[in-house]
């Protein structure tokens, strides 16, 4: 199926301009103006969204308080059920298995106080793909509840505890993994996807890896990872170009100290939250940070989240959205309270079932997130969820009356009170013109303009129209 390219391109009559441009050093702190538009970017990126309120709130902070209240959410977050959830929230359609995982994560994605933990936990889901079509519900959470807990923390221990997590034990098969039979699945995987990259480690060196991993054994009833010393080769391996008894922290150790394992995680953060392909040297200013910084994520997720790259041109709006970010960007947007329980299923039809991703390599994501079955999924989404209406507490808080009570019924007004909450006023003349006109135009029964008799639903087709534009399919 071929790719729907986006059009983003802008209109200077309207007044857009990008937050930033790369002046000066890439990585050294943003020293422009921290606008409403580089607030939604900062939200977008490094979360979910939010509502024009919170984007406002953002902005009034200045970019290093608003990175910082990110990077360090103080307080309490929300009061989320523990896993195994509870009948009352999550027995989605009595798929407490499946769907009520996801909804279980879906549903702090959406009411987090920590956005950035949880996107970071995101982004650690797609990096070390496994996938609840092979290991069971209540291990896939304990590896979300991992990530939660690690993400932003130092990334030699977030991979050594990966590397006995239960999911991936069983996803990877390194409970398999003995010393009379060395199983070589996680070795290799750990280096081509998770750390090194392909091309950066031989044969032997997933030989021995394996024996080093090996002893970790997973058990079905307990569902734990535990070590049993007999299982495990304690002979002397080579690894990386280093001889000794090896061990899996060995092992864990000797793979972060590489420098293509450093410029490996600067790639994967920088595609991930400023743009892809990045430059070169780009790459390893950040590989410079995150090895000074002793592989501490957070540290090196400061650095990028206050830096002239992230804040340029190029960065800004760059990234196709993946499904989860699109719909739990739209849901936070709209102040919208629940999980809608469709929304598993809209995700499905999007491309990304979360907690199921289609391989070990994860989401290809980027262009690959935007075809026309998928971009027809979005609209259709958009379009009813724009539709419903309070008091369901899965409903978008959608407020026309409020519109209507800042803008009147003046057409224009409305559109720019619509765009400007939406989309920071991201969106050329034309695309304005476009909406008043939808406002504007008759209706075919009655011949009724807009106006007191049909401003509810009028306003909600415009709220669609304006998610529906291709600019709000990027971040």
């Amino acid at each position: 199926m071929r790719d729907i390219k986006l059009d983003t391109s802008t209109d200077p009559q309207v007044g857009f301009r990008p937050p930033g441009s790369l002046d000066g050093e890439p990585l050294a702190p943003f020293a422009g103006r921290f606008s409403t538009r580089s607030a939604a970017h900062l939200l977008r990126r490094a979360g979910f969204g939010g509502t024009a309120g919170e984007v406002t709130r953002t902005a009034s902070l200045g970019m290093e308080a608003a990175v910082d209240s990110l990077l360090h959410a103080s307080g309490d977050d929300l009061a989320f059920p523990d896993y195994p959830p509870s009948d009352v929230l999550y027995n989605v359609n009595g798929g407490i298995a499946r769907s009520g995982t996801q909804t279980w994560w879906l549903d702090r994605m959406l009411r987090t106080k920590r956005p950035l933990v949880e996107k970071m936990t995101l982004f650690w889901h797609g990096h070390f793909a496994t996938s609840i079509d092979k290991v069971p519900a209540a291990l896939m959470a304990e590896q979300i509840d991992l990530f939660r807990a690690q993400g932003m923390g130092n990334f030699r221990t977030l991979l050594a505890s990966v590397s006995v997590d239960p999911a991936m034990s069983v996803w990877l098969d390194n409970h398999y993994n003995t010393k009379a039979h060395p199983n070589e699945n996680y070795a290799r995987e750990v280096m081509e996807l998770f750390a090194l990259g392909l091309g950066n480690y031989t044969e032997d060196d997933v030989k021995n890896a394996a024996r080093a991993f090996t002893g970790w054994t997973y058990n079905n009833k307990t569902q734990q990872v535990t070590f049993n010393p007999k299982l495990h080769d304690d002979g002397v391996k080579t690894f990386l170009g280093r001889t000794g008894a090896f061990g899996l922290q060995d092992v864990i150790a000797i793979i972060v100290s590489q420098p293509v394992h450093q410029r490996f995680i600067a790639r994967a953060l920088l595609e991930y939250f400023v743009y892809s392909d990045p430059e070169p040297e780009l790459i390893e200013g950040v590989a410079r940070t995150y090895a000074l910084g002793g592989y501490d994520i957070a540290k090196t997720m400061g650095t990028i989240l206050r830096s002239n790259v992230f804040y340029s041109t190029r960065a800004y709006r760059a990234i196709p959205k993946s499904p989860i970010e699109f719909t739990i960007g739209l849901l936070r947007y709209a102040g919208t309270a629940q999980i809608p329980p469709n929304l598993g299923y809209a995700l499905r039809r999007m491309g990304q079932e979360p907690l199921a991703p289609p391989s070990v390599k994860g989401w290809d994501g980027g262009p690959a997130w935007i075809n026309t079955n998928t971009l027809l999924a979005r609209f259709n989404y958009v379009n009813a969820l724009a539709a419903q209406a309070p008091p369901r507490a899965d409903a978008p808080n959608i407020q026309p009356d409020a519109i209507v009570a800042q803008a009147g019924f003046d057409a224009p007004r409305v559109v720019e009170a619509i765009v400007g909450a939406a989309l920071q006023d991201d969106v050329t003349r034309d695309v304005r013109e476009t909406i008043v006109g939808y406002l504007t135009q008759s209706d075919a029964v009655g011949s009724v303009p807009f106006g007191p008799e049909n401003y509810q639903q009028k306003i909600r087709g415009a709220v669609a129209l304006t998610l529906n534009l291709p600019v709000n399919q990027l971040n």
